[in-house]
């Protein structure tokens, strides 16, 4: 069932100029497709062994919860969570979904990029889920081998050079951990752990590790 959703996602976001990210800049190699692949991984990986979370509401929303980044017959001024919780609406109502199924989906859909909402007590676990899911991609060593494949494209390279861009991008984004159950805070702290010592072996082996040696105490919960 996922695959077959997955394949009209994609095919969706092909058809109707969603499917290259360009929210930070053009950059080939990064696909809105594969995003959303990633964001339904990490979501399976949060959900396991977890009986609590309705599984599936998750998944669904999961695979649709970057659509709206392709056109549709909406405004073009509406948010993307907007645009993907209207898609996602249409396609579950056209193929047979329950009313109560559908509208939890979408509500998933439509607020996953509403961040504040994994610190409110009264927001479900399925939303928070989902939100964490989306944090998670393109952090801690996926986020380094995109600093290293950007600055790879530009007409001036060098090693510090990027080595200053990873500092500054992948490095930060690392500074804290913004994540809400146990399961998620341990993945982010694993990828804190991944940054740090990477950014240590790197300064070391292109000499230049006193630049940083203030910037280790960022990396904490």
């Amino acid at each position: 069932m996922y695959s077959v959703i997955f394949d009209f996602v994609k095919k969706y976001l092909e058809n109707n100029n969603g499917e290259v990210c360009s929210a930070f800049g053009h950059f080939p190699f990064r696909k809105r497709s594969e995003h959303i692949k990633r964001v339904f991984m990490w979501a399976q990986r949060l959900m396991e062994d977890d009986n609590s979370i309705d599984r599936e509401v998750v998944l669904m929303a999961a695979l649709f919860h970057d659509i709206g980044y392709a056109k549709s017959d909406l405004p073009e001024n509406i948010s993307h969570a907007e645009n993907s919780a209207y898609l996602c609406r249409r396609y579950l109502s056209e193929n047979g979904y329950e009313t109560s199924f559908i509208e939890f989906v979408t509500y998933l859909v439509n607020n996953h990029s509403s961040k504040e909402l994994l610190y409110q007590k009264d927001t479900p676990i399925e939303l928070i889920t989902l939100i964490e899911a989306d944090l998670l991609d393109e952090t801690g060593a996926l986020s380094i081998m995109w600093d290293c494949m950007m600055e790879g494209a530009q007409e001036i390279q060098t090693f510090e050079k990027t080595f200053n861009h990873i500092l500054n991008y992948s490095y930060k984004s690392m500074n804290k951990n913004p994540m809400v159950t146990s399961r998620a805070r341990q993945f982010w702290n694993d990828k804190q752990v991944l940054t740090k010592e990477f950014i240590k072996h790197l300064s070391f082996d292109i000499g230049i590790e006193h630049k940083i040696s203030l910037g280790y105490s960022c990396l904490r919960d």
